[in-house]
């Protein structure tokens, strides 16, 4: 039979104790044959620091192969752990996140593949109703094409979900506490209702910025100190990048509450 790891390491302890006993014996027996029979305190001295330092590497290497024993069967785990966190770490870190347009995009392509769905859902139950002549099997083959279509269905609505919820907590992270919460949401959704929100979100910086300038007399001064208080206008009445974001963020909403 082949010899395991731990039976290796067992002979080669042994062997090592046997070599060690040996030589310190060697030792001790040629001093023992060429000291002549005086008494001399270096001779012991020496005699005694050999055998302990024999002992102290003894010692040293039975407790490193305590240790080794010890974490033999645990060292593999914590490492294969270790690198498996760094590689979830470093995957993290590669994971491109996807900008609010893009999730637009996303939610808009869900969208239509829905539409698609169930319009074909659509045009297969108006071939059951019509077709009276249809033989079971074929029945059974459009029930099963329907329902099929009805399961693509479910999970098309399901992704757009997701995406929907990664577009509101888009937007919490992107603007902060809402209007609602900042005291400021009636004086912003009456400037957006005022402007348009196709315009705002058609508008360039400077365009939009001309708008509000234009819109000015006929904002009252509670409105017009909010904005500049949220820091949405500056002390001209210039909008800024904040207010910019903040206009076409309330825009997106209203429009998709429509």
């Amino acid at each position: 039979m082949k010899q395991t790891m731990d039976d290796k390491i067992k002979n080669r302890n042994s062997w090592f104790k046997i070599i060690l006993i040996s030589l310190f014996c060697m030792v001790l027996m040629f001093k023992v044959a060429t000291a002549k029979f005086t008494f001399h305190f270096s001779d012991l001295l020496s005699f005694i620091l050999a055998v302990f330092a024999i002992a102290i590497a003894v010692l040293f290497y039975s407790k490193v192969n305590e240790i080794v024993r010890l974490l033999g069967g645990s060292a593999p785990g914590l490492l294969k752990r270790n690198k498996k966190m760094e590689s979830t770490a470093a995957y993290a870190e590669n994971v491109p996140v996807k900008n609010e347009e893009e999730l637009v995009q996303t939610l808009e392509e869900h969208k239509d593949q829905l539409k698609r769905v169930k319009k074909v859902q659509n045009e297969i139950i108006d071939r059951l109703l019509l077709s009276q002549d249809l033989e079971h099997e074929d029945k059974r083959d459009y029930i099963d094409y329907l329902l099929q279509k009805e399961k693509e269905a479910a999970l098309i609505q399901m992704e757009a979900d997701k995406v929907s919820a990664q577009l509101e907590d888009a937007d919490e992270f992107a603007n902060g506490p809402s209007p609602a919460e900042s005291g400021t949401v009636n004086s912003i959704n009456d400037v957006v209702a005022v402007l348009g929100k196709d315009v705002i979100l058609g508008a360039t910086f400077d365009e939009l910025n001309q708008k509000v300038k234009s819109i000015q007399p006929t904002i009252s001064q509670e409105v017009s100190e909010s904005l500049l208080q949220a820091g949405y206008v500056d002390q001209n009445f210039n909008i800024t990048r904040k207010g910019l974001k903040e206009f076409r963020s309330t825009a997106k909403r209203m429009k998709k509450r429509v």
